[in-house]
């Protein structure tokens, strides 16, 4: 069955990158995408609109392309989470993570028995393979991941105990909530938010995890990596759609007027 690389390579040590997919709902859409070179998708069911069966044809496209699918769930709930994983999904984003009761919640939702308490069936989350349950289990709770986001000073405050959980994989910031939640919304540089994402990466490798961070601007993980960001959620469709317009539009007036 399909190894999930992305995990693979953070256990190394290494670095990963993908971008937030937003709006992009065809499989045509996936592929350009993939073929950009990113290690993983971030689709993103709790800020868009995305219906299941529309999901489920994305993710396990992705997985056909060799591309690494993720979903960003809408809550912390076992229909959620679940659900997600059933598409074909190789990991689950829990938003708005504040404690350890959590995640140990999110783990269990995300893991079979003994490792938690997620049910079996479909043939959609083995990707149509035909395997025994015995070994649908043990590569499920091998291969999938778990992301955890911290998106508040609560949550920042407990990153040791957050990134402490057997079964999570990474610890990702997420930068627009935590920035509005500490009173400078947007203000990226702010000396406070910059120490406040060196002490949640300082606790992710603390206990083996990968640290996670989110930016439209590619030139500013250069920063973030060196605080020890290894899970870099580079730019969204929607985003990366409306910065090549916007080039196009200004070369279009340069080349035309001068």
């Amino acid at each position: 069955m399909q190894k999930n690389q992305v995990k693979a390579t953070l256990k190394e040590g290494g670095w990963v990158s993908g971008p937030i997919v937003e709006e992009i709902f065809s499989v045509g859409g996936v592929r350009v995408l993939a073929n950009a070179g990113h290690d993983f998708l971030w689709f993103d069911t709790e800020h868009n609109m995305y219906d299941w069966e529309t999901l489920l044809t994305v993710v396990q496209f992705a997985r056909a392309v060799g591309i690494v699918p993720l979903v960003r769930v809408t809550d912390l709930s076992y229909s959620a989470v679940a659900r997600a994983l059933d598409t074909g999904a190789l990991g689950v984003i829990i938003p708005r993570v504040d404690n350890r009761e959590q995640v140990e919640q999110a783990v269990s939702y995300a893991k079979y028995p003994p490792l938690g308490r997620r049910g079996a069936g479909g043939m959609a989350r083995n990707g149509y393979e035909p395997k025994g349950v015995a070994e649908a289990v043990e590569w499920g709770n091998a291969e999938t991941m778990v992301v955890v986001q911290i998106e508040s000073p609560e949550g920042a405050a407990r990153a040791d105990e957050i990134a402490g959980v057997a079964g999570v994989d990474v610890v990702c910031i997420g930068p627009q909530d935590l920035s509005i939640n500490m009173g400078v919304p947007g203000k990226f540089d702010d000396p406070g938010f910059v120490d406040t994402i060196a002490g949640v990466a300082k606790a992710a490798a603390h206990h083996g995890v990968a640290c996670g961070m989110v930016s439209r601007d590619a030139s500013t993980f250069k920063g973030w990596y060196e605080l020890g960001c290894r899970f870099l959620v580079c730019n969204s469709d929607l985003s990366l759609l409306g910065q090549q317009a916007s080039r196009d539009t200004q070369t279009l007036k340069e080349v035309i007027s001068g």
